[in-house]
């Protein structure tokens, strides 16, 4: 009843805050989903510097404030619009496509929820309704201690909770990340009690929310198909589908940078503005999870900057600087409170740790050089096995090759190809860092399997986008040899039938 509560107040905001920035997409499935992913986002963004750049302790108060915010300003903006009889701010779009599902055009006329055919994506369809339910009741009753059994997953929270920020706790909370931190506390510090187990609810909740999205945006604009082989694509990851059973935050960053790579695809697809400006909103958002949250959205951010770089200076218009801002405030909103917590030094971990690494690498670190060469060799063999050997990604990485040996022309003639450069840094990235920066835990087996789901989920998104279109263009091409075929007379009494003359 409490994490309801949390919900309820998380998604009201995060729909005021979607509806303040003409980001709605019209249909509720999808703004629910995205309501939860920015009613969250809004909360870790803010919450940091009010409480340590402002002083101000998030207790009840401070937290009904910060949630019925968004809420107050968009109510007062629909008061001015009514009293000046102005009609509702239509969602902000600008591209060719648009959202179909909403205006009635294109080939998304009408809302579809049921794939066709039902015999083919049935079984799909089941498959993750099945897979959801399972997940569902496994993770909400699975503990939140660590499998060494010492350190609690709760502990960032808690820490929230009880508003104790000595230093210690402190490089705690970066350590966590802003999201990973209150979302959880929201019910305890509403209802004054400790559920370890709505840790595993927001994880639960996260997922819910992406395979909602995932589903809802393509049913809403009439291509239920590409929805359902999506969320069958990402269940069948068999260790993100473990992970989201259990509390750690490697499933969540998964999720929310696969969320911002969703968007990225349906903007390829639809070229419309306001599913770019969604894109970068929630890859901004994927910054404020875990001290390894900031360098993950930097390679989709960066794919979809030079994206809007390229076609603006290709079609010669000028750059969406609104939709660029909703990337960098979360960030930047967080990074003030972490540097009124911890300093410039210590707001940014992960930098920090990074630059450790170089220097001991290049023996400038007070110490010998570090012989990185067979290291790095046998840590190369490791992200070779999780990849390509491992039942943890599934065949997840094969599939992958085989679209792009089969379909690579068309892919990088097509729309898919800037998600898929997203997809590349994301896997780029992970390799750099399991194989250079920390081979320590990709050696020991510690996190190299859970490093690769912040791309492996978003590749999985990918690898399903890239099937639905590969079937449609194979579809598109037999149609016309179809007709070609048929007789004058099967034409003739088609035209008849249809009513249609010469």
């Amino acid at each position: 009843m409490s994490w309801g509560i949390a919900i309820v107040a998380l998604v009201a905001a995060g729909l005021a805050l979607l509806d303040l920035l003409r980001l709605r997409t019209g249909r509720a499935v999808p703004d629910v989903a995205l309501g939860w992913l920015a009613g969250t986002g809004w909360l870790a963004a803010v919450a940091p510097p009010v409480r340590f750049a402002l002083g101000i302790p998030l207790g009840r108060v401070t937290l009904a404030v910060l949630l019925v915010a968004p809420i107050a300003v968009w109510t007062a903006v629909a008061a001015s619009r009514r009293r000046r009889g102005a009609p509702p701010s239509p969602p902000r779009s600008g591209g060719e496509g648009r959202d179909e599902g909403v205006r009635g055009k294109g080939e998304h006329a009408v809302p579809r929820w049921l794939p066709r055919p039902l015999w083919l994506f049935a079984p799909m369809a089941g498959y993750v309704l099945v897979v959801t339910v399972a997940v569902l009741l496994h993770g909400s009753n699975m503990p939140t201690q660590t499998d060494d059994g010492v350190r609690i997953r709760a502990f960032a929270p808690i820490l929230a909770y009880g508003d104790a920020w000595e230093p210690a706790a402190r490089a705690v909370f970066a350590q966590a990340g802003p999201l990973v931190t209150f979302v959880p506390a929201v019910a305890w510090i509403v209802t004054g009690t400790v559920d370890h187990f709505h840790v595993n609810y927001a994880i639960l909740t996260e997922l819910v929310a992406l395979l909602a999205l995932v589903v809802g945006l393509a049913s809403a604009r009439g291509a239920p198909e590409r929805g359902w082989v999506g969320a069958f694509a990402v269940l069948s990851v068999p260790l993100f589908v473990y992970h989201c059973t259990s509390t750690y935050s490697d499933a969540v960053l998964a999720m929310r940078v696969a969320g911002g790579v969703l968007l990225a695809l349906e903007y390829a697809r639809t070229r419309d503005r306001s599913d770019l400006a969604r894109a970068l909103l929630l890859v901004g958002i994927a910054a404020l999870v875990k001290r390894e949250g900031e360098l993950v959205a930097a390679a989709p951010a960066g794919v979809l900057l030079a994206q809007i770089a390229w076609e603006r200076w290709r079609e010669r218009r000028a750059v969406p600087w609104a939709s660029v801002a909703l990337l960098l405030a979360p960030g930047l909103l967080a990074a003030v409170g972490k540097i009124a917590a911890l300093g410039l030094a210590g707001a940014f971990p992960m930098l920090g740790f990074v630059a450790q690494q170089a220097a001991v690498a290049a023996g400038t670190g007070g110490g010998a050089a570090r012989p990185v060469g067979m290291e790095a060799q046998t840590a190369a063999l490791f992200v070779d096995q999780a990849l390509f050997r491992s039942g943890n990604q599934g065949m997840l990485w094969w599939i992958l090759a085989g679209v792009l040996a089969v379909r690579g022309r068309a892919i990088l003639r097509g729309a898919l190809a800037w998600p898929l450069l997203a997809v590349a840094g994301l896997l780029a990235e992970v390799a750099v860092n399991s194989i250079f920066i920390i081979p320590q835990f990709t050696l020991d087996q510690g996190t190299v399997n859970r490093a690769l789901l912040v791309a492996g989920v978003p590749a999985a998104l990918w690898v399903g986008a890239a099937l639905v279109e590969a079937v449609r263009a194979e579809a598109a091409a037999g149609a016309p040899a179809d007709a070609a075929r048929a007789s004058p007379g099967k034409l003739r009494g088609r035209r008849r039938a249809s009513g249609g003359t010469r």
